[in-house]
């Protein structure tokens, strides 16, 4: 397959993931502070879950881990898209990390070390594939994170 093609397809899969994170984010936000890490959490997982959706998910982690264009489009989603999409649930145009970090109260380093965290549970459940976290159920892995996010989340 030709770079452009795959170019254009990951762009495709950011776009559906931003859309997808972002209306998760959105319902999170709007919801009660202390379910905010279990709302984000079941987002991203049902996303990840999805067996149509995991394969396009799959290849954005990988150019992310394998090229510095990939790893620009993980940065640019997560510092400006995903952001956007979610602040317009509560009715901030254009938020970004900072503004996020101004809405719950946290330092922006915050957010970066609970993405950082649902990113490494996502790497070593769908692409390591290490044992015992595979083959818990989502449920299960979502009550061990949620409280590791919430605490970051405040």
């Amino acid at each position: 397959m030709s770079e452009a093609i795959e170019a254009k397809e990951r762009g495709v899969a950011w776009d559906t993931l931003g859309g997808a994170l972002g209306e998760a984010d959105a319902a999170a936000f709007a919801g009660s502070r202390e379910h905010l890490a279990e709302g984000l959490l079941r987002g991203a997982f049902a996303l990840w879950e999805n067996p149509e959706v995991r394969p396009k998910l799959l290849g954005i982690l990988q150019a992310a881990v394998n090229s510095e264009e990939g790893a620009e489009q993980m940065r640019h989603f997560l510092a400006n898209q995903l952001f956007a999409q979610a602040g317009k649930s509560i009715g901030v145009e254009g938020m970004d990390i900072y503004q996020a970090a101004e809405t719950f109260g946290v330092p922006a380093v915050n957010i970066n070390a609970a993405a950082g965290q649902v990113w490494g549970a996502v790497l070593m459940r769908y692409v390591v594939k290490l044992e015992p976290i595979t083959s818990v159920p989502a449920e299960e892995l979502i009550q061990l994170l949620k409280p590791t996010i919430q605490r970051y989340l405040g």
